[in-house]
């Protein structure tokens, strides 16, 4: 066998070759397709008719409306991951225990942190196929809408980040439920508390105090939430205006916090730190997969 493929994991090595002969897998990534493409028709539909009942009907400003696509296409890609890597990650330990090969895979050499990254590995090459897959359609809003093919490879940076974090949470709830429903519950339930729970302390501050002075502070809450990372980075590529500076201008800060929370270096912070939630959620499920633990 040649050692460069031997150097990758075994785990995420069988894995990708029963995925490669699987018509699920396939059917999977054509119904995917399939909506992006459903959502892509309907907003090209919309384009046509704003600009139809419009007064502007230069073809400059039709080819700029396409830059509708790149959001549109995105965020329907965004919500399908959300939806598919709790079942893909939090059925991968429990499923094993259900199979009754988890002691199996236990008495290996492959120690329980690489079960656990291969694990992820796997699912996060899965997905991440879906939106390399996806790239032909947003392309559209670069070559038509003006915009900067940079754009697209930072949306794939946060894309495979977002599926880092999301796939460590189902990694977690499937090693410490042993059946898959009540694992892709709990993931889904962490995910609603990661993704809404998040923006509790602003709405409740604002309710409170009848708005917001130490908006920092409320910042701060928002650094592990991948909803808001997106939000402003559509924001920020769609209309150039920085969301955070908007809203921390009306606030009691200072220009060392202005300087953090603007939107790259807040991204940036922002991504970090989710990539420590998940590499934190990956140790917790590695200590509960120990022989003698599961």
């Amino acid at each position: 066998m040649n050692k460069k493929f031997q150097l990758v994991n075994p785990i995420v090595r069988k894995d990708l070759r029963v995925i490669s002969r699987s018509m699920k897998y396939s059917w999977g990534l054509f119904a995917y397709e399939a909506v992006l493409a459903i959502a892509f028709c309907l907003t090209m539909l919309s384009i046509s008719a704003v600009y139809r009942y419009s007064s502007f009907t230069s073809n400059t400003e039709v080819y700029e409306g396409y830059v509708a696509f790149f959001p549109v296409v995105g965020v329907a890609q965004l919500c399908i991951i959300s939806l598919i890597v709790p079942i893909i990650t939090a059925s991968s330990i429990s499923g094993e225990r259900e199979r009754k090969t988890l002691d199996v895979l236990l008495t290996t050499t492959i120690t329980p942190v690489n079960i656990i990254i291969g694990k992820l590995t796997s699912a996060v090459l899965r997905v991440m196929t879906f939106v390399v897959a996806s790239i032909p359609l947003m392309a559209v809003s670069f070559i038509m809408g003006g915009m900067s093919w940079f754009t697209l490879v930072e949306y794939i940076v946060l894309a495979f980040i977002f599926a880092i974090f999301t796939g460590s949470i189902g990694i977690f709830c499937s090693s410490i439920c042993k059946k898959s429903i009540p694992a892709i519950i709990m993931a889904y339930v962490i995910y609603g508390v990661v993704y809404g729970g998040c923006y509790l302390p602003m709405i409740v501050i604002a309710i409170i105090f009848d708005g917001i002075d130490d908006f920092y502070l409320i910042l701060l809450s928002q650094l592990i939430n991948p909803v808001t990372s997106f939000l402003l980075f559509f924001v920020n590529k769609l209309s150039d205006e920085d969301l955070i500076s908007l809203f921390a201008n009306s606030a009691n800060t200072t220009s060392f916090w202005d300087w953090i929370f603007s939107t790259n270096v807040w991204l940036f912070i922002s991504s970090i730190l989710q990539l420590g939630v998940a590499a934190f959620f990956i140790w917790l499920a590695s200590l509960k997969l120990r022989p003698g633990n599961k």
